[in-house]
């Protein structure tokens, strides 16, 4: 006999989400510490070589042609599709924390590479023979509108793994959270300065991407996957708070 009444929203146990969402954060601010130190560290010792090619604005910022930014870009690359594959397989093999850690690194070591520094590599000349986009600034909107549709079709069609949609989703986190700050204040930029939008932005769309991730975490993902997607969730809501309201 079928009971009619209200039904209950389930929660999963505190002790669950903090050992499948709030840990696994901080593995994950622990790899961003080290590859952005890494990233650092070659920008300052490169700083005194000669650049690579000569320094210009592009879409409105002086690029850094530093020499070592060039083969930080070229090692990350590799470096980002190599981790996908290790995910993947890790991921394949049940090992799903491993398999998580692994693509995030890959996915932002990818950012690293393509959003960090392959546009300050532009050479600028009449035919524009090499332009590499500045893909977290405004001119990146059509980029961002066709790599949603894409990302849609190929959630539809199930085209990859778990292990490679938390490294896609690990790019795409990051070039998000830099997007929706820096891209859009030139629709803004007659209104308010520049750090006023970037705070009023990272304050109210990283507090409600955080607060989601941690109801998400104890009442929609019922699963160690879920879960931890709830945590790559949660960082990006927590670092659109700090580079848009503290300035980190």
């Amino acid at each position: 006999m079928k009971h009619f009444g209200h039904t209950h929203t389930p929660v999963v146990k505190a002790s669950v989400v903090l050992k499948d969402t709030l840990l696994p954060l901080l593995g994950v601010m622990g790899i961003t510490f080290v590859l952005v130190a890494i990233l650092f560290a070659c920008l300052q010792l490169g700083s005194d070589m000669t650049p690579v090619i000569d320094p210009h604005h592009d879409d409105g910022e002086l690029v850094d042609p530093n020499p070592l930014r060039l083969l930080f870009m070229a090692v990350a690359l590799v470096a980002a599709f190599l981790c996908a594959v290790w995910a993947d397989r890790k991921g394949r093999n049940g090992k799903l924390t491993a398999a998580f850690m692994t693509a995030y690194a890959g996915g932002t070591m990818l950012w690293q590479s393509m959003g960090e520094c392959a546009w300050h590599f532009s050479i600028p000349n009449e035919d524009y023979i090499m332009c590499f986009p500045h893909i977290e600034g405004a001119s990146a909107i059509f980029m961002v509108i066709i790599t949603s549709i894409l990302l849609a079709y190929c959630y539809r069609r199930h085209a990859f793994t778990w292990a490679v949609w938390v490294f896609v989703l690990s790019f795409i986190g990051n070039w998000f959270g830099h997007f929706v700050q820096i891209g859009t204040y030139p629709l803004v930029s007659e209104l308010m300065e520049e750090g006023e939008w970037y705070a009023l932005v990272g304050g109210i769309l990283g507090s409600l991407t955080s607060l989601v991730a941690l109801w998400m975490s104890a009442h929609v993902a019922l699963t160690h996957k879920a879960r931890l997607c709830c945590s790559l969730m949660l960082y990006f809501g927590l670092g659109i708070i700090a580079t848009g309201v503290a300035g980190i």
